[in-house]
């Protein structure tokens, strides 16, 4: 098998100042009164919040753990962040190739030796109007922070083409850094018209034998000085007026993509083996837009680790632009860690308070399952027999892996539906590592996957992760679509 891509831009150690303004951030900081008597009148306390669970989240909540406060992660709706998007990484710490979402378990491990606490929710708003912060979670829980780490990273920005999901770490990428030397002696692509398409490009020169930049307009809107940087590498070519509208492969990696001249209204094929999105990324802030200082790309603002509210601090892509690698992303989040644990020291929070406030501490009631409340297959036959069995009734499998965080906080969420749709789904698992044939029968090639079966045809196939109410408008519309069908 081909090269499966590195992907390993997740990171962020922000330098100070590079976004402007950033040191005036503190003197805006909003007067909030933090007098530690508050907290003994509250319920549902926790010292230390991290929302996210990427490099970034997890080496904070490591050191928020060593530094003898009570720790939370919030691990959102994609836990362990885009490494979990990607196989072969080279570029970690300490190893010379290791699977991104290998990088994620042992840090998970980690946090979970130092008695980490993981919460399964996605952070719908926090109220900073008083001290402690209120956490409002989607699932309607509140938690209530002494402090709040915020590490929930940015998404490149995509071109919603096809192909792109599918082969998203098999030749599809947006980290040239990450992922040039994969391409040593190829030919590939860069999208985008702007300062970092022309960087990708040069980033990609040492390795690949031929780099095309597809502009979709009749210039590009980077800098004249870059433009001008490209004329030193005879390597680089430009393609104006071109847009991507399909990606191909061999199933396993990319072989080429269709394109479309909005000039000449041609299509036309194009091989090559790499595609680098260089159109920008969206950090994942709108949950704080109004109430940490933003820019005007929504990255938090930052001066070192602190955010414009004290006590709330940011670490990884959230507040990084510039690196976008997940080294630097575990060591800001180590250092938003440390600047954690100083402000709770600061503000009197010693261990005689916390042994004080320790029945007071945020707890997850965990719904109690049967274990026959989800059928777990691990052969076609017994797949065949579950819906020969109930041949009225929609069957719901869940994909999963064991290196797949995302995927086990999957399984937990559709256990909690399986009361709510009182028997009319029948809900399955299947380990996609072990039970192969069920896997290669259905194609899953990612995971988490859900596969829909009506009377053992497939209804649907979805891949990606669902968090609480976007599964269970999946399966409403699924058991809606098995209604007027049957």
């Amino acid at each position: 098998m081909k090269k499966k891509l590195v992907f390993l831009m997740l990171g962020n150690a922000l330098l100070l100042g590079f976004l402007g303004g950033c040191s005036a951030s503190l003197e805006e900081q909003k007067n909030t009164a933090f007098d530690i008597k508050n907290i003994f009148e509250k319920e549902n306390l926790a010292p230390i919040v991290v929302v996210g669970s990427g490099p970034a989240g997890l080496m904070a909540s490591v050191y928020g753990a060593r530094g003898g406060k009570e720790t939370f992660v919030i691990e959102g709706n994609e836990p362990g962040g885009l490494l979990m998007k990607t196989t072969e990484v080279a570029n970690w710490p300490g190893e010379t190739m290791i699977e991104g979402p290998q990088i994620i378990a042992k840090l998970r491990a980690q946090a979970e030796h130092q008695n980490v606490t993981f919460v399964q929710d996605h952070v719908a708003h926090i109220d900073t109007d008083r001290w402690p912060y209120t956490i409002h979670l989607e699932s309607g829980k509140k938690i209530n922070a002494l402090t709040i780490i915020i590490a929930t990273g940015a998404e490149p920005r995509m071109l919603n083409v096809p192909g792109e999901q599918e082969y998203w770490g098999g030749g599809v990428t947006a980290c040239a850094v990450c992922d040039a030397p994969f391409f040593k002696d190829e030919e590939v692509v860069v999208v985008g018209g702007g300062d970092s398409a022309v960087e990708e490009a040069i980033q990609l020169s040492p390795f690949a034998k031929k780099i095309t930049i597809f502009v979709r307009k009749g210039e590009m809107r980077a800098a004249h000085s870059m433009q001008e940087r490209l004329k030193g590498y005879p390597k680089i070519e430009v393609k104006y007026n071109v847009e991507i509208q399909k990606i191909l492969g061999d199933l396993e990696n990319v072989t080429g993509v269709e394109l479309y001249n909005n000039k000449d209204k041609k299509v036309e094929l194009f091989q090559t083996t790499g595609v680098f999105l260089a159109v920008g990324h969206i950090p994942n802030s709108s949950f704080v837009q109004g109430t940490l200082k933003t820019d005007p790309e929504g990255y938090i603002v930052v001066d070192r680790r602190k955010t414009s509210v004290a006590g709330i601090f940011a670490a990884g892509d959230i507040a990084d632009k510039v690196y976008r690698q997940a080294g630097t992303s575990a060591g800001s989040g180590i250092e938003a860690a440390l600047d954690s644990v100083q402000f709770l020291d600061d503000n009197g929070y010693t261990n005689q308070v916390a042994q004080q406030i320790k029945t007071q501490l945020f707890s997850e009631n965990d719904i109690a399952l049967q274990s026959n409340d989800l059928h777990e297959l691990s052969s076609m036959e017994e797949l065949t027999a579950l819906v020969t069995n109930n041949p009225d009734q929609l069957v719901v499998i869940d994909f999963w892996t064991e290196t797949c965080s995302s995927c086990k906080q999957m399984i937990s969420l559709l256990k909690e539906s399986i009361d709510e749709f009182d028997g009319s789904i029948i809900f399955a698992s299947v380990d996609a590592d072990e039970a192969v044939d069920i896997a290669s029968t259905y194609n899953v090639m990612k995971v988490p996957a859900l596969i829909t079966l009506k009377k053992g045809v497939v209804q649907d196939k979805f891949t990606g992760f669902l968090g609480k109410k976007e599964l269970r408008g999946y399966l409403e519309k699924q058991l809606a679509e098995g209604h007027l069908e049957a």
